[in-house]
């Protein structure tokens, strides 16, 4: 079982940054070097960090986006776009793509629109689509299936109004919202986004189930950090393996 600590919030590099700490050496350093050559293939840098924050160690991923694409992708787009990266990771996809199909489901019902006439603007960037394929290559890895569940705990969605490229949005963004039907959540005590849409739409492929018990004694343990920090501390999703 993987246990999924989200109460200071979720996002997509969190998470994959976190599901990287749970392998091996040998095993990050081969999915590190998947990960950084299918960017380079796009114009993009992935870098792979160790961190500390708080007296806490952990894992930070950043994107380095050589490329001049910036338009958002159709549903079309971004699944043809997924597929290519997931074949070059190695990776079978199966999770992938149902992270997309749940983003593109969210947005479909946020704006009334089909889910084929939604153009998602993070999709755009290189970094949003590696993480979702990240994602679906690690957790492969680490996941027996039918045997190994995902659970998690309360998630921190954060509160306040925050920029987004439609303009202002107030903290959980629509489509969020709509991702976050049926999990329990808790807007926090500081203002700002700290459960993003792929974040969310991660935990609601993988999740099985939800506990506040967060284990004591993990049999492995990992923090993933983000690159924004509430009331001092760098946003993070820690994973516990039992």
């Amino acid at each position: 079982m993987i246990f999924v600590d989200a109460r200071e919030g979720v996002s997509g590099d969190m998470l994959l940054a976190a599901m990287l700490g749970l392998f091996e050496p040998e095993q990050r350093a081969s999915a590190h070097e998947r990960l950084a050559l299918a960017c380079r293939e796009r114009m993009s840098e992935f870098h792979l960090m160790e961190l500390e924050d708080g007296g806490e160690k952990g894992l930070g991923i950043t994107y380095l986006d050589r490329s001049e694409r910036a338009h958002g992708l159709s549903y079309v787009e971004a699944t043809e776009a997924l597929s290519e990266i997931d074949r070059e990771l190695g990776s079978s996809g199966p999770l992938s793509a149902r992270i997309l199909a749940l983003l593109f489901d969210a947005e479909s019902k946020a704006h009334g629109l089909p889910k084929e006439e939604v153009h998602l603007h993070e999709l755009g960037r290189t970094g949003a689509l590696m993480n979702i394929a990240g994602i679906g290559l690690t957790a492969s890895q680490l996941l027996r299936p039918a045997k190994d569940t995902v659970v998690c705990s309360t998630i921190t969605t954060g509160k306040g109004t925050v920029v987004m490229s439609h303009g202002p949005s107030g903290v959980p963004a629509p489509a969020v919202r709509h991702l976050l039907e049926g999990l329990r959540h808790v807007p926090g005590t500081h203002p700002g986004e700290r459960a993003t849409p792929t974040g969310t739409a991660a935990l609601r492929a993988l999740v099985s189930s939800q506990s506040d018990d967060i284990p004591v004694s993990p049999g492995a343990r990992s923090v993933g950090f983000g690159t924004k920090r509430f009331g001092g501390r760098l946003g993070r999703v820690v994973l516990h393996r039992i």
